[in-house]
């Protein structure tokens, strides 16, 4: 898991209101997004975004998934705050 540099994030802008927790859980979130923003630039690195066809045979693995499974996100409830969490900085 990626670690956040306390001291220096006076320098960041950090301009985003996050969950801080799961609603439903009560699973630790904060921590994560950054790690998760990194990790999807990183998977989609300026590729478009291709779509799927759900078959119900097979599942194909997204970016977002993958990067969930990497940080250890396994709960639908925890997945769900990280997958429709819309930035509201950016609308205020």
């Amino acid at each position: 898991m990626d670690k956040i540099d306390v001291q220096n994030l006076s320098c960041i802008n950090l301009e985003m209101i996050i969950p801080i927790r799961c609603m439903n859980c009560g699973n630790v979130l904060a921590d994560k997004w950054l790690a998760y923003q990194k990790r999807l630039k990183e998977e989609s690195n300026g590729k478009p975004v291709q779509p799927f066809y759900m078959d119900g045979k097979s599942i194909p693995e997204t970016p977002e998934g993958k990067a969930l499974d990497d940080l250890g996100l396994k709960r639908y409830c925890c997945r769900k705050h990280m997958l429709t969490h819309v930035d509201l900085m950016d609308k205020i």
